[in-house]
């Protein structure tokens, strides 16, 4: 072989490794074209699409009830009311009710999302909480159904809506003090409370043990002062409606004569309860700010829970406390479900148990598979009951209907009418004042 031979190169194209090179270059040109996604990305992505699948299920679950009209509902409070009077003219009344009260159980979904993963501060617990709830059986969907639309519940279940997101407001206000989160924490319990006060004993139920949970964390006077702010702001605002008057009288209707033998009936109870759940808190979630959505979820579980079943009332009151009791289960059933896919997935335990062949993370996928499954199988197979009770629904008159604090607000005068207006407007001015001093300060 002549030097020339031994020092003549191959051709680049019948070189393995050139060809190699140009597979890769080609490869990476692919690549840049498309568009490029971050962990933070593929996260908010997935996030997106769990969001709207829950929405869409619980849309779907809803849609047999569409197009009718509302022949039950009696309002005692002008949200509901309002809305649809203002929708009146392209729709009659009582369809336009109707079409009101499902969007709001459309989208009570997504702000109970919201509400567990900020407490949670997990975003699978939130979607699990949500999917849960929108089961269409038991205390969950199927009794926010009944007593929204074929019961006289309709404004109170409409409430359930809101109390998620103003809890997330109070959370928020408590935790850093961010004087617009406390400002519209008192707007939205302004609006729960104008939509249903039964809605509204709700929420203060969910606020008490927001804020107990917040004061075992540390600053317990200074968090405590925050609600009663929230609360006071609350009552300023809504005091065109609620006035002085206005309220003396609904705690002497038939209305509040329900709820005073309620809190008459639970009082026993809470003298060993109530003594027992606070020493009982403080001893395992005090200072353990990892534990707390365990704790919120638990006490609503078992506050929400007595209500439902322990007023020994003979009037079907207590069974208007089963939507929120279902709603605390499904958060308390979220947690736990989340809580065993971390164990299976973290626990140091498993990794020493030679039984399992496979990596240890599969186990909790496997897990958080199954429990999706289950639910959508759930979904799938008690989806036709709510489509049965659409079609048996009776119509009726297209009249509205105002009883209770409607009637009760007809016995107020002018004057006192114009007391409240005068309270609302003075909060308002005084928010006003407080914004300015602090953003001076």
């Amino acid at each position: 072989m002549t030097p020339e031979e031994i020092l003549k190169q191959p051709r680049r194209k019948q070189t393995l490794a050139i060809k190699q090179e140009e597979r890769v270059r080609r490869i990476q040109l692919i690549r840049n074209r498309l568009p490029e996604f971050s962990p933070q990305g593929w996260v908010r992505a997935g996030e997106i699409l769990g969001v709207t699948v829950l929405f869409l299920t619980n849309l779907f679950l809803l849609y047999p009830f569409f197009g009718g009209e509302d022949t039950v509902n009696v309002f005692s409070a002008p949200v509901v009311p309002l809305m649809a009077s203002l929708t009146e003219n392209l729709i009659p009344f009582s369809y336009s009710v109707r079409l009101w009260l499902l969007l709001f159980l459309a989208f009570f979904p997504l702000t109970f999302y919201y509400f567990v993963r900020e407490i949670s501060g997990r975003k699978m617990t939130g979607l699990v909480a949500g999917l849960i709830a929108v089961l269409p059986m038991g205390t969950f969907l199927a009794a926010r159904v009944n007593l929204g639309l074929f019961s006289e519940d309709g404004a109170h279940i409409a409430s359930l809506t809101f109390i998620p997101l103003v809890c997330l407001l109070l959370l928020r206000f408590l935790r850093r003090g961010n004087f617009w989160a406390g400002v519209f924490a008192a707007v939205g319990t302004t609006m729960v409370a104008l939509t249903s006060p039964l809605g509204f004993v709700n929420l203060t139920v969910f606020m008490g043990v927001i804020t107990f949970s917040e004061m075992l964390l540390g600053q317990g006077r200074l968090k405590i002062m925050r609600s009663l702010v929230v609360l006071l702001l609350t009552v300023g605002f809504s005091a065109f409606w609620y006035n002085p008057k206005f309220v003396f009288l609904t705690i002497n209707s038939f209305q509040g004569q329900l709820v005073k033998q309620t809190l008459a009936n639970l009082l026993p109870v809470s003298f060993f309860l109530v003594p027992l759940l606070g020493v009982f808190g403080f001893l395992l979630f005090e200072n353990r700010p990892q534990l707390q959505p365990l704790f919120i979820a638990f006490f609503l579980t078992i506050a929400f829970g007595l209500f439902s079943l322990g007023t020994g009332i003979a009037h079907p009151a207590h069974y208007r406390f089963l939507p929120a009791f279902g709603v605390s289960l499904a958060f308390l059933l979220g947690l736990l479900i989340a809580g065993l896919f971390d164990f299976l997935n973290l626990s140091p335990r498993l990794k020493h148990l030679k039984i399992i062949p496979f990596p240890q993370i599969t186990i909790g996928l496997g897990l958080i598979s199954l429990v999706f499954i289950v639910i959508f199988v759930i979904i799938g197979s008690q989806s036709r009951e709510l489509g049965i009770l659409a079609q048996e629904q009776v119509l009726g008159l297209a009249v509205e209907k105002k009883v209770g604090v409607w009637e009760i607000r007809e016995q107020t005068s002018l004057l006192e009418n114009i007391l409240g207006l005068m309270i609302t407007g003075l909060s308002i001015v005084s928010i006003g004042l407080i914004e300015r001093k602090i953003s001076k300060s």
